[in-house]
């Protein structure tokens, strides 16, 4: 990267306004760097957001580092009530395990809904956030990258930063032999928490697993914000627009692969389905769900890939290092990996000495997060009835939720 001049900073093209890219860009503009931030989506709200995300500490370190102050207030605010204990039962919610959980602080970390963050993340970015826009390719001469189109536009800059998620449009083009394994598909859907919904407490406000015959797994969160997401907005940053989230279960059943294509009403029914012998409060919740909003999931990990050597195209999150939710790693690491590059690049006087002492280090630390996301170790744990207990962390570790 010859043309950005000794000490100036570079112009930096964002592929993918997700989490991770909407973090760096808000972390660049901070810090006077120029950025531009391309999504193939129409909007904000288009693409399918998701439910919960938990965020951890390496996470909120990020948002607090990369948003201005106001922002991060109204990130923790809108943030979800975290769970009061752990509890994994049999598909008739006979408890196997169950303790409480300690509080957390905002510090250590939360739970968010992925629309509300999102939002927040756009705000204050208007002029520089290009809906609409599929990437298709780019092009490096003379040390500035061309982003192309599929609308027939392009982009110049100095520094182009692929966080276009796990199907990324720009690791295909920079790394093509860059390999991804599906590890399972499951059925997520959401339940509105309305009045006179009679649920067991065991399913509420607990971070839980519950497990049934021929190993079927289902989990449920309780999503309901510390404070109304509009009256939050409102009250710490008026000028921010926030789609108003009622109190919901976040729910996911595990899904049989050849039913992966199936649309929402039939992956309902087939939810549904799984659980029909299941405790009545189980089946209640699938019942009452927004039919609309049940979706499959593939699971997929990305496969370790080698050092590649450093340019003026990089890559971040998902568009790299796709790992399995089991530990809550994804985008926590995503969210990192934006921290550590903005720092990098607030510094630098030599841009493609940056982006190799970035990926020398997200490689190294992202792709530790998938190996652990994986697989981990069985661990025993004491029952209330005194007999032992051998679980495998990732599975029951559904802190996305």
């Amino acid at each position: 990267m010859t043309s950005t001049r000794q000490g100036e900073r570079p112009h930096v093209l964002i592929i993918g306004a997700g989490i991770g890219g909407l973090c760096l860009a808000q972390g660049l503009v901070n810090k006077g760097i120029t950025a531009a931030v391309y999504e193939r989506g129409p909007g904000a709200t288009f693409r399918g957001q998701g439910t919960r995300l938990s965020l951890k500490q390496p996470g909120t370190d990020a948002l607090r580092a990369c948003l201005p102050p106001h922002l991060m207030e109204l990130c923790v605010a809108t943030s979800i009530r975290p769970a009061t204990r752990m509890i994994f039962m049999d598909h008739r919610l006979n408890p196997m395990f169950a303790k409480p959980i300690p509080p957390s602080t905002p510090e250590s970390g939360f739970g968010v809904n992925r629309l509300t963050i999102r939002e927040i993340l756009l705000a204050g970015l208007d002029r520089i956030v290009h809906f609409g826009k599929a990437f298709t390719s780019f092009e490096q001469s003379d040390g500035t990258v061309r982003a192309h189109f599929s609308d027939g536009t392009a982009a110049d800059g100095d520094l182009l930063v692929g966080a276009d998620g796990t199907d990324s449009a720009v690791r295909r083009q920079l790394l093509p032999d860059a390999g991804m394994d599906s590890l399972h598909w499951s059925i997520w859907g959401r339940t509105p928490i309305v009045p006179g919904l009679d649920i067991p407490e065991e399913l509420i406000d607990s971070f839980n697993r519950v497990t049934g015959p021929d190993d079927v797994a289902l989990s449920v969160a309780t999503c309901r914000t510390r404070e109304p997401v509009s009256a939050a907005a409102a009250r710490i940053s008026p000028g921010t627009a926030l789609t108003p989230i009622p109190d919901y279960f976040s729910w996911m059943v595990s899904l049989p692969d050849e039913f992966r294509d199936a649309g929402a009403a039939t992956l309902h029914r087939l939810a549904s389905d799984r659980v029909r012998e299941w405790h009545p409060g189980v089946r209640r919740i699938l019942e009452t769900a927004d039919v609309g909003a049940t979706f499959p999931v593939n699971i997929r990990s990305a496969r370790a890939v080698e050092p590649w050597p450093a340019s003026n195209v990089t890559l971040l999150g998902d568009a790299i290092h796709t790992m399995s939710p089991g530990r809550g790693e994804g985008a926590n690491t995503a969210l990192r990996d934006a921290h550590l590059l903005r720092d990098i690049l607030a510094v630098a006087t030599d841009p493609a000495e940056a982006v190799a002492r970035y990926e020398t280090e997200m490689l190294r630390y992202g792709f530790a997060a998938v190996a652990q996301s994986r697989t981990a170790p069985f661990a025993p744990v004491k029952t209330p009835k005194g007999a032992m207990l051998h679980f495998r962390r990732s599975e029951y570790h559904i802190a996305p939720w």
